[in-house]
């Protein structure tokens, strides 16, 4: 199960860092369910619902229906939003 898992957070970090490559950031944990922040600029403009079905359908492009149920949450900020979405940022 420890390999499922940690097999499919690269495969999300993968597709979502090859979409948002740097400067962007990607942060992806895996807690029980992958959580994340994507901090781009791309998303400056955006509402929060759009903002999450373009993440959303990015991964539907890339992800099977059993791996994206494994998918609780990840948010788009812009970096003049800040940092501080997960809890292992040191940050916050």
């Amino acid at each position: 199960m420890a390999r499922l898992k940690t097999s499919l957070l690269g495969k999300v970090r993968k597709v979502l860092t090859e979409r948002f490559p740097a400067p962007d950031t990607v942060k992806v944990e895996d807690h029980d369910g992958i959580i994340g922040v994507i901090t781009s600029s791309s998303f400056g403009g955006m509402e929060t619902i759009d903002r999450q079905n373009w993440i959303g359908s990015i991964l539907q492009t890339h992800l099977v229906q059993e791996e994206l149920r494994r998918v609780q949450v990840i948010v788009g900020v812009t970096p003049e939003e800040g940092t501080g979405y997960l809890a292992g940022d040191p940050e916050r």
